[in-house]
């Protein structure tokens, strides 16, 4: 079985000028299609052929639905596994998006003014009408086998830090973007695994206009949103799912709102700093790491340079100079 995802760097960056914590960078941007997503979707991809093979039904045929970057990450798994995969995608995606999907060989189809939408028609006509296949319906972040497959950066980040001879109790928290959960599901998953999900806390990062968690922990209770009003597209979930708020409840972690402006001047800072250009809704994290005061904030303690803190960079495909210029007008007219 060919490899479906890289395993990536964790590395050293100074973004506190010193005198804040030790930041270390998981570089998920540099996977297939340019996120972590590849990692969950390749995974239950392979898990449900292997289901389907076993069984002797009717040939497998992938279905995602996707504002972008879970679609890309299943038309690339599938392209590799020779697989057929459709993707349903709203309105709103990008065009270049788009053709990035169609160029992995898989079939697109424009519905839908939002994922919800899209998802609908994806299941209730897309599917039902394939009926020569068996399909395997991809969820971009509400799947226990994704949240299997997202787990193993932790596997990744725990044998680097163990190659470095860091020692466990100097890592404060984990930091991630937070949009329906799926990620952020698989780090949890990935500390229980090794008993470590109540030492090690998680910073869950989102952007005001699509809080969907930090507004469920508020109400103690999930929420759903009826509108995504947020630069960060790539976070626009309507909703977080069950297992999150779950999870965000019985292990404490910290939830982290973050304003379009503030965001989008961090991706200009990146980018002046590492001539990189990273998505809003990966920006959001690296925000915390050039204001780690934010950090200690959430955490309720102060950092010092000997204090840990794993930045995940989930990446993105989906963002140019262009689309970062077009984000700072419309901030600035609204």
């Amino acid at each position: 079985m060919p490899a479906l995802y890289n395993k990536t760097p964790l590395l050293p960056k100074n973004l506190s000028g010193g005198d804040g914590p030790t930041f270390l960078f998981k570089y998920e941007n540099m996977q297939p299609g340019g996120s972590f997503k590849i990692r969950g979707v390749s995974h239950l991809i392979e898990k449900r052929v292997e289901q389907i093979k076993s069984e002797g039904k009717k040939p497998p045929h992938v279905f995602s639905s996707s504002g972008g970057n879970a679609g890309l990450a299943a038309a690339t798994a599938c392209h590799i596994l020779s697989i057929p995969c459709t993707v349903v995608v709203p309105t709103l995606t990008k065009p270049r998006m788009v053709e990035k999907i169609r160029k992995a060989n898989a079939e697109v189809i424009v519905k839908g003014s939002n994922w919800k939408e899209a998802d609908d028609y994806l299941r209730g006509t897309v599917i039902a009408s394939n009926n020569a296949v068996q399909p395997i319906y991809v969820n971009p972040f509400d799947d226990p086998l994704l949240w299997e497959g997202h787990s193993t950066m932790i596997d990744e980040i725990l044998n680097a830090l163990n190659q470095e001879n860091i020692k466990l109790d100097a890592v404060k928290g984990i930091v991630c973007s937070v949009g329906g959960g799926g990620l952020f599901n698989g780090i949890v998953h990935g500390l229980e695994n090794h008993q470590l999900a109540c030492t090690i806390p998680v910073v869950a990062v989102e952007t005001k206009g699509c809080d969907v968690l930090g507004l469920s922990l508020a109400a103690e209770k999930p929420v759903r949103l009826n509108k995504i009003d947020s630069i960060a597209t790539s976070l626009g979930s309507s909703y977080v799912s069950c297992q999150a708020f779950d999870n965000a409840v019985k292990f404490k972690s910290r939830s982290v709102v973050l304003h379009d402006s503030d965001v989008l001047n961090t991706c200009y800072r990146y980018l002046d700093d590492f001539n990189a250009i990273v998505e809003p809704a990966c920006g959001a994290t690296i925000h915390t790491a050039y204001h780690y005061k934010i950090l200690e904030k959430a955490l309720g303690q102060k950092l010092t340079p000997s204090d840990i803190i794993i930045i995940i960079v989930c990446g993105g495909s989906c963002v140019t100079i262009q689309d970062l210029e077009n984000a700072k007008r419309k901030l600035d007219t609204d």
